[in-house]
């Protein structure tokens, strides 16, 4: 039987372990709803401060995650927020790889009108991190994300929650200047924020308290385009008078994606969130009520191989594919047990070439004939054998050349184009809707002079931007 606090919120299952309480799926049997409650784990006063703080933090906003409701019973006291099930932004960096640069963008634009909107109320966040960015589970879809865990944020008019001299925050995402005790200020949660577009397009990083070293932020934003790389240079300014001040002109000088522009990760795998909670137990409160469609797996032979069922990639009847029969006995060798002799003009055949015919004699043979005879029949395979030498060493000749081409055509290719890929990935060359691109650059993305995101799209006419 499921744990019910206040009569109302039924926990069912663990989601999570916070530095404040743990996090449970739950009922609500008012809503009639699953929700994501948030238990207080530890009894002292300053964690019950935060959360009375956390439950008065509400706003109705797509890109924020509050508190709808709470309650207190003995020994526990309960937060219930909408059940956010499609994994952070922590986990899917971690677990699937860093961001192409427009899901940064798209991310970082979600979360920056989160922070206008709790700003404009008087509020800090003040623990802006890729963990408390929460998605939606709406598999490819454009991604919906929130930000959650209010639970030091604090309120302009507010006195601080923490003890003097002590700092709050998450190491690697505090601004330089709350070190030195400076007073929360908005210019906080956009250095954090900044933070959180370097790991999303790096993926994990080493952070370390206090600015960026500019040798340490060129190298982070390697093969970012200008016009992104500059908005977050202002984000993570080590001076706060450098720095942005406001989330909406931030927002104003971000690159725009189109509305259905393909996102994905910097390895082209299309961004996928996907519920990462397991199914409702059969007795649990609410599992009864209609779930989400269970993910689609893949094909059971997929399946299959990809979890080491499978210990080939072809059928065991199948013959395996080879170059020529003239390898299967090795230049010059004559063929073994179970082999097959050379074919005609094969180098290595041990006997007569298959193109030369004996012509009968019609009278008696004599020696001295017999003798002559076998003289030009040596002299024959002489001249077959010095062809076949020559002819050999030419293929190979050609093969070699082959090879020495590719490799130095290669080397070439990659001085021009970066690590031998196209150019215009590489400088973001700006370019119009609609410019001609070459099938190799399919998927590059650049950017068009008012600032959007483009990338080189087959079409039936040929590739261009669009």
């Amino acid at each position: 039987m499921a744990d019910v606090i206040v009569g109302r919120f039924a926990l069912i299952d663990l989601i999570a372990k916070g530095g404040s309480g743990s996090v449970w799926r739950a009922w609500d049997s008012k809503t009639q709803e699953l929700c994501a409650a948030k238990v207080l784990r530890q009894r002292d006063s300053a964690d019950l401060m935060r959360f009375v703080r956390e439950k008065g933090v509400s706003f109705d906003h797509p890109h924020l995650l509050t508190p709808y409701g709470w309650g207190a019973e003995d020994e526990h006291v309960v937060i219930a927020m909408p059940l956010v099930s499609g994994g952070t932004l922590e986990s899917v960096v971690k677990t699937r790889g860093k961001l192409a640069e427009p899901a940064v963008v798209v991310i970082l634009d979600q979360l920056l009108s989160g922070l206008s909107h709790v700003h404009s109320q008087g509020w800090i966040h003040r623990d802006v991190k890729p963990a408390n960015i929460m998605f939606e589970p709406r598999g490819r879809q454009f991604p919906a994300s929130r930000l959650a865990d209010f639970g030091i944020a604090v309120h302009e008019t507010d006195v601080r929650f923490t003890h003097v001299g002590m700092v709050n925050g998450t190491p690697g995402y505090m601004a330089p200047e709350l070190f030195a005790m400076a007073e929360p200020a908005p210019s906080h949660d956009l250095y954090a924020a900044g933070v959180v577009a370097l790991v999303a397009l790096n993926g994990p990083i080493k952070l370390h308290d206090g600015s960026f070293r500019p040798d340490e932020l060129t190298q982070l934003l390697r093969g970012v385009t200008p016009k992104l790389s500059a908005v977050i240079r202002g984000l993570v300014a080590a001076q706060p008078e450098n720095r942005y001040q406001d989330a909406d002109t931030v927002r104003r000088d971000l690159p725009r994606v189109p509305a259905g522009y393909p996102l994905a990760h910097a390895d082209g795998t299309p961004l996928d969130l996907q519920d990462t909670l397991d199914p409702l137990p059969p007795n649990a409160p609410g599992a009864a009520r209609p779930e989400r469609p269970a993910p689609q797996v893949a094909p059971a032979s997929m399946e299959a191989i990809r979890s080491g069922q499978v210990q080939q990639g072809f059928s065991v009847g199948s013959a395996s594919p080879q170059t020529g029969p003239q390898w299967a006995t090795g230049p010059g060798g004559p063929p073994g047990p179970g082999r097959t002799a050379p074919g005609p003009g094969a180098p290595g055949g041990g006997g007569p070439a298959t193109g030369h015919v004996t012509t009968p004699h019609t009278g008696a043979a004599t020696t001295t004939g017999e003798t002559g005879g076998q003289d030009a029949q040596r002299r024959r395979s002489t001249m077959i054998a010095i062809g076949l030498g020559a002819g050999t060493a030419l293929v190979l000749g050609m093969i070699v050349a082959i090879v020495l081409l590719m490799v130095f055509d290669g080397s070439a290719s990659a001085l021009v184009g970066g690590s031998g890929t196209s150019g215009i990935d590489a400088a973001f060359a700006e370019v119009e809707v609609g410019q001609e691109c070459v099938a190799s650059d399919e998927g590059v993305i650049a950017l068009t002079p008012e600032g959007a995101y483009v990338a080189c799209t087959a079409t039936d006419e040929g590739h261009v931007f669009g």
